[in-house]
C-alpha cells in the first residue's frame, strides 16, 4: 500500500425523491447517503460496514455512477468523476469496476461464461484478434480458480461460489485499478466465504488492486480490510485502522455492532449491547445526532446538536459528542424531518 490517494470522496449525497398524487409531485426525499467523506490509498482495502439500509451499497454505486449522486465530489486519481461524460466516462469505467452481491442474478443466463468475458474484452478493444481474446478468457478463468473448459458453460451450471468467481473474473477482464466489492460473500456458505476472501486478497497482491469492501459482517471485514468505516443512517460515524477500530471502538454504535459478532470460543461471554427501538427512517431523520434515539449513552445535547467527524490525531475519526475532537455544529442543514406537504 502506497501513500498516494487513489480515490477521494467528499460530502457525497444521494437523495431519492418521494412522489405522491396524480401528478407525482415530490413531497420529500429519502436521504440514502447524506454527506459521506473518505479517501482510499492506492493498494488499500477500506471496509465499509453497517446494518442493512444504512446506504453502503448506494455509496459504492454512486462512486461508479451506476446511480447519479445528488451532490458531492468523487475524485479518482485527481479526476472528477461526477462531471465526466461520454468517452471519458467509458474510459474511466475500465479502471473502476464492481463485484455484485448476488452471484445468481448478476450474470446473464443466456450467454456462456466465455461469451460474457469475450464480449467485454472486445468492447474495450483489449485484444486485437479472436485468438488473443479466447486466450485472455482462459487466463481470467484460471486466475480465479476455474477450468478453461468452463468457458462453454452457462451460469446455471455453476454453484454460488463458482458464480462469484465468474463475477470476479468479469471485473478483472478490463484490468481495473479499483474494485467496489459489494457484499461479495454475503450470499455464500461460510465454507465458501473464506475461499473467496482469500482469492480477493491474492488478486490484490498480484494485480495491485484497491478495494472498497462493503459488508455488514464485521468478522469478514476484519480479515481483509486495512481500514474500516462504519455507516449509520447515510453518514459515516467512525473511521480507523482495522486493528484500532476492533480493539478500541469509540462510537456507541460501533461498540454495539462489535458486541454482536459471534465468537468461536463457547466459553467466551461477551458483553452484549442491545440497542433499543428501531432505525429511524432516512426520509425523516431525527434532529441532533442521528443515533441518539437508540444510544445507550445519550446526553441532552445529543438531541439538539449534530456532531461533526473529529480526528483524535492518530487517524481515528469519530462522530460523537462524547469526544471533544468531534466539534459540535448547529443542527445540520437538511437533518430535520421532511415535512410532507398537502394540497
Amino acid at each position: 500500500m502506497s501513500n498516494e490517494t487513489l480515490l477521494e470522496v467528499t460530502d457525497l449525497k444521494k437523495y431519492f425523491p418521494i412522489k405522491r398524487g396524480l401528478l407525482a409531485k415530490t413531497v420529500g426525499h429519502v436521504k440514502a447517503v447524506n454527506g459521506v467523506t473518505f479517501s482510499i490509498k492506492r493498494g488499500e482495502t477500506l471496509g465499509l460496514v453497517g446494518e442493512s439500509g444504512c446506504g453502503k451499497t448506494t455509496v459504492g454505486r454512486s462512486i461508479l455512477r451506476l446511480v447519479e449522486p445528488t451532490s458531492g465530489s468523487v475524485k479518482f486519481e485527481g479526476r472528477e468523476v461526477t462531471t465526466m461524460e461520454g468517452s471519458d466516462m467509458r474510459t474511466l469505467r475500465r479502471e473502476m469496476q464492481i463485484i455484485f452481491q448476488d452471484p445468481y442474478s448478476s450474470l446473464n443466463p443466456r450467454i456462456t461464461v466465455g461469451g460474457m468475458l469475450s464480449e467485454i474484452i472486445k468492447f474495450h478493444k483489449l485484444r486485437s484478434s479472436d485468438e488473443a481474446v479466447q486466450q485472455r478468457v482462459k487466463e481470467l478463468l484460471d486466475v480465479v480458480g476455474l477450468r478453461p473448459e468452463y468457458a462453454r458453460r452457462y451460469p446455471h451450471e455453476f454453484s454460488g461460489g463458482q458464480r462469484q468467481r465468474i463475477g470476479i473474473a468479469r471485473a478483472l477482464s478490463v484490468e481495473p485499478k479499483f474494485i467496489v466489492c459489494d457484499e461479495p460473500v454475503s450470499a455464500l456458505d461460510v465454507s465458501i466465504q473464506s475461499q473467496v476472501i482469500n482469492l480477493l486478497e491474492d488478486l490484490q497482491k498480484e494485480f495491485e488492486l484497491t478495494y472498497l469492501f462493503i459488508a455488514h459482517d464485521l468478522s469478514v471485514v476484519e480479515h481483509i480490510a486495512d481500514r474500516v468505516a462504519v455507516m449509520y443512517l447515510g453518514e459515516i460515524v467512525e473511521i480507523a485502522d482495522a486493528g484500532e477500530l476492533y480493539s478500541n471502538p469509540k462510537h456507541p454504535y460501533t461498540r454495539a455492532l462489535l458486541s454482536a459478532v459471534p465468537h468461536p470460543d463457547p466459553r467466551y461471554k461477551p458483553h452484549r449491547i442491545v440497542l433499543s427501538g428501531d432505525v429511524p427512517s432516512p426520509a425523516r431523520l431525527p434532529d441532533g445526532c442521528y443515533f441518539h434515539p437508540r444510544c445507550p449513552q445519550v446526553m441532552p445535547q445529543c438531541k439538539m446538536v449534530h456532531p461533526e467527524l473529529g480526528d483524535d490525531g492518530t487517524g481515528h475519526v469519530t462522530r460523537c459528542l462524547l469526544y471533544p475532537e468531534s466539534t459540535p455544529s448547529a443542527v445540520a442543514a437538511g437533518s430535520r424531518p421532511i415535512q410532507i406537504q398537502t394540497s
